[in-house]
C-alpha cells in the first residue's frame, strides 16, 4: 500500500476532526479501567515477587501506519527457594488482527488476537520494521494487576481489532481497538482523546511510557533492569534501547499515591488538569548502563 494512501485515513480520523472523532469514540468496556480503590487495597502482594514493565515500539522508516506497532510486557520475577535466580513469567499485550496484515482503511471491527512476545518481534522483523524498547522498569503490584486484568479482557474475545478505532464501527460501538488503545484503555482517567492516533509507532510507545512515569507506578525509575532481557530471550534480537528522560512520580504506598487512578498530569494541550502532589526530587536517580545492540539474527519464519 502506498505511503500516502495508508496515511490519509489516519489524518482524516485523528488530525482533521481531532476534537470530534476522538472525543466521541467509545472506549472498550474493559474491567481494567473500573478497578476500584477497595479492590486495589485488598490486593495481597505475592511473597518474593517483583514486577517489571517493558514497552516496545516498531515502525518502518517510511512511517506507514500499517507497518507500525506498540506493545508491552509485564514480567513477574519470583524468588525460588534454593535457586540463585528468580522464576520469571512474562505476560504480553500485543493486539493485532487475527488475520494479518493490518488494513488501515478498514472501518469494521475484525477478530483480534493477542500475539506472543516472540512471534510479535519476529513478525515486525519479517516486515522490515525497526524495533525499540523502553525498560524494563520495576512497577508496583497494583499496576501489574491492572495490566493482567486488561490482558484477560483482550484474551476473552470480548473485543476485536480496528486499526483506526476513532471512526467507524469501533468508535460507534466500543467493540474494537487498535494496538495502542489495547494498552491504554485500562487507563481509569483518560479517554481515547488522551491517546490520539496522530502518534503511532515509536511516538505512541513513548507516550505510554510517559503516562506511566507521570503516575506513581514505577519503583526506582528511570533505572532499568536489563538482566531480564536474556531471561526473556530478547537479547537475540536487534531491538534498540531507548531511555526515558523526564519527570518521574515514584510509587509510594506509604502516602497513598500508588497508581494510574491517583495522579494523571495532562498528556496533551487541552486535557483537563488533575490534582497531584508535589513532584519529588529524582535527580539522584541514575539511568542504567546502555546495552549493546545485538547483531541481526538469522531470518525466521513469520507469524503462522
Amino acid at each position: 500500500m502506498p505511503h500516502t494512501r495508508s496515511l490519509l485515513p489516519l489524518l482524516v480520523a485523528t488530525v482533521l476532526p481531532g476534537v470530534g472523532c476522538a472525543l466521541l469514540a467509545q472506549k472498550t468496556p474493559t474491567p481494567a479501567a473500573r478497578i476500584g480503590e477497595a479492590e486495589l487495597a485488598a490486593l495481597q502482594p505475592q511473597p518474593g515477587a517483583r514486577h517489571y514493565l517493558i514497552v516496545y515500539g516498531s515502525q518502518r522508516k517510511t512511517r506507514q501506519p500499517a507497518y507500525s506497532h506498540t506493545w508491552a510486557t509485564v514480567v513477574t520475577a519470583t524468588d525460588a527457594p534454593g535457586c540463585p535466580d528468580p522464576d520469571v513469567v512474562e505476560e504480553t499485550i500485543s493486539w493485532l488482527p487475527a488475520d494479518l496484515p493490518i488494513r488501515t482503511l478498514n472501518r469494521k471491527v475484525v477478530p483480534g488476537r493477542n500475539y506472543g512476545l516472540h512471534e510479535t518481534v519476529r513478525y515486525m522483523l519479517d516486515t522490515k520494521q525497526d524495533l525499540a524498547r523502553w525498560g524494563p522498569y520495576e512497577v508496583s503490584p497494583r499496576f501489574a494487576h491492572r495490566f493482567r486484568v486488561q490482558k484477560g479482557f483482550l484474551d476473552s474475545g470480548a473485543v476485536g481489532y480496528q486499526c483506526i478505532d476513532t471512526w467507524g464501527e469501533a468508535a460507534r460501538t466500543g467493540t474494537g481497538c487498535d494496538c495502542i488503545h489495547a494498552i491504554t484503555d485500562m487507563d481509569p482517567v483518560y479517554s481515547r482523546s488522551g491517546y490520539p492516533l496522530a502518534f503511532y509507532g515509536f511516538p505512541a510507545s513513548l507516550r505510554v511510557v510517559r503516562r506511566v512515569m507521570h503516575s506513581p507506578v514505577t519503583i526506582g525509575a528511570p533505572r532499568t533492569h536489563d538482566w531480564l532481557l536474556p531471561r526473556l530471550g530478547l537479547d537475540q534480537y536487534p531491538i534498540e534501547r531507548r531511555e526515558y528522560h523526564g519527570r518521574v512520580e515514584p510509587y509510594d504506598p506509604a502516602n497513598g499515591r500508588v497508581g494510574l487512578e491517583q495522579v494523571a498530569p495532562p498528556l496533551r494541550p487541552g486535557a483537563p488538569p488533575q490534582p497531584k502532589a508535589p513532584v519529588p526530587d529524582s535527580k539522584g536517580i541514575e539511568p542504567g548502563p546502555k546495552a549493546d545492540v545485538p547483531p541481526v539474527p538469522t531470518p525466521v519464519p513469520g507469524v503462522p
